[in-house]
């Protein structure tokens, strides 16, 4: 249920470097990139937002999204294209 680049390069990632406020771009030891997009959501939230979530995961992130520990939404995605 994670993306692909993240299996690989479990554990060996070099770097990661801010790109914009809310955008990161995490760089593996062997080329691959990941870029991450958070977002701030509120503490409760409903099922329609939570779908909402999914549907732009769908369409942008090949499903792939996270929840952080302050309940922030994180998109995952290899695709450098914003």
């Amino acid at each position: 249920m994670i993306p692909e680049v993240i299996k690989k390069n479990y554990g060996r990632w070099k770097y990661h470097e801010s790109l914009k406020p809310g955008v990161l771009r995490h760089v593996a030891e062997s080329g691959d990139e990941l870029y991450t997009v958070r977002v701030g959501s509120p503490r409760l939230v409903s099922v329609d937002f939570i779908r909402d979530l999914c549907d732009i995961a769908d369409q942008y992130c090949d499903g792939h999204l996270r929840f952080t520990s302050r309940y922030n939404v994180e998109f995952l995605t290899p695709k450098k294209a914003m």
